[in-house]
């Protein structure tokens, strides 16, 4: 679709009337967007809670904690593929990757880049971590694991709590 400079004139026209308040309305607005401000650093806070959490989980292997923010849908990106996982899913998975693990390491390299939304219902998350375990199988054979991942989180706040709906991650080759 082709746009000619006029149309994108009365675009941009739209766009700047759709952020401007109603004539008389400014207090309301000025009210309004303080309150969103005042909700970054709140929902800031609360997904970097999250983040603890999460790592907390990862030494305690809980997999209910992990679980907490997992809705029943999950998109996941990674090595290329885009897949849709079940909170049932992500249990097996996490259940699986916490059996035999014993972690010594999950550890910020920098600290996390978290953004939310002008009315705090959606927010991201970047973070960069160092992650080192040893993992022993069924047959007692022990290996190693020490790589530096980072990924970003999306997450929605349904119902007042954040809910973690989609994560892309990479790894340090």
């Amino acid at each position: 679709m082709r746009f000619s400079l006029s149309n994108l004139v009365v675009l941009g026209g739209l766009l700047c009337a759709l952020h401007t308040p109603p004539p008389g309305d400014s207090a309301h607005f000025e009210a309004r967007s303080s309150m969103q401000a005042a909700l970054q650093p709140a929902a800031r806070a609360e997904l970097l809670a999250l983040h603890q959490s999460a790592r907390r989980a990862h030494f305690e292997h809980d997999v209910d904690a992990i679980l907490a923010t997992i809705p029943e849908k999950m998109t996941m990106v990674r090595d290329g593929k885009v897949e849709v996982r079940t909170h049932e899913e992500v249990r097996q998975r996490f259940t699986e990757y916490f059996q035999g693990a014993e972690f010594s390491a999950w550890d910020d390299l920098e600290p996390p880049i978290v953004q939310v939304s002008p009315d705090g219902q959606m927010g991201w998350m970047i973070v960069r971590v160092r992650v080192a375990y040893t993992k022993t199988d069924a047959a007692g054979v022990k290996s190693k694991e020490d790589s530096v991942l980072a990924w970003m989180s999306a997450y929605e706040k349904r119902d007042g709590k954040w809910m973690h709906v989609a994560n892309t991650t990479t790894s340090a080759p």
